[in-house]
């Protein structure tokens, strides 16, 4: 199978992420799409417990049997590398695997862990956002660019919540239902 390992801090996961796993499956361009949450952030970015962004997801993708969630990093108490969660899924699933990122990302993978791994083991799969130039000055292998007119962005959303405005097209339902419940990013 083709999987796209899709990760971020999910924080929380909204349509934006979802729009991009749904696309992704329906121009075949892979199999599946497989969240996965990071546990402790790489650039030290303040999250939402493991528990509570997983339980988002899970509400998220209910009804999606193309796009799965795995915790795998969440139960790390190191940082969490894209170049040794890679090196883990490839070790343990006899799959093709690539790699989601965004090409406001492009500026810096070259200071991301082990650089050079990720170039040379995994083909990278860009969602291209409206004002970012794709320039693959880096030399990496790209399966797909994805053009995505979507501006939704957790930052918005967290911010959305602490100002007391709502998040209709943000997130799906169940999850601004979960976030209210828990009274999350408060």
């Amino acid at each position: 199978m083709k999987i796209a390992l899709f990760g971020g801090s999910f924080n929380p996961i909204h349509n934006g992420h979802l729009q991009i796993a749904n696309k992704l499956v329906e121009k075949k361009v892979v199999d599946q799409v497989w969240l996965l949450p990071c546990g402790n952030h790489a650039f030290n970015k303040q999250l939402e417990s493991g528990k509570n962004r997983m339980d988002m997801i899970c509400l998220a993708i209910k009804n999606n049997p193309s796009v799965k969630v795995v915790g795998v990093e969440l139960n790390e108490t190191k940082k969490s590398f894209s170049s040794e969660t890679i090196s883990w899924f490839k070790k343990e699933f006899n799959h093709d695997f690539f790699w989601v990122i965004g090409a406001d990302n492009l500026k810096d993978l070259d200071k991301w862990h082990d650089f050079e791994y990720l170039k040379n083991s995994v083909e990278f799969i860009l969602i291209n956002r409206p004002g970012f130039e794709i320039n693959n000055n880096l030399g990496i292998k790209i399966k797909e660019i994805v053009e995505m007119q979507s501006d939704i962005s957790s930052t918005k959303i967290r911010e959305n919540v602490a100002t007391g405005k709502d998040l209709v097209g943000l997130v799906p339902e169940a999850v601004e239902s979960f976030i209210k419940k828990e009274g999350l990013y408060k």
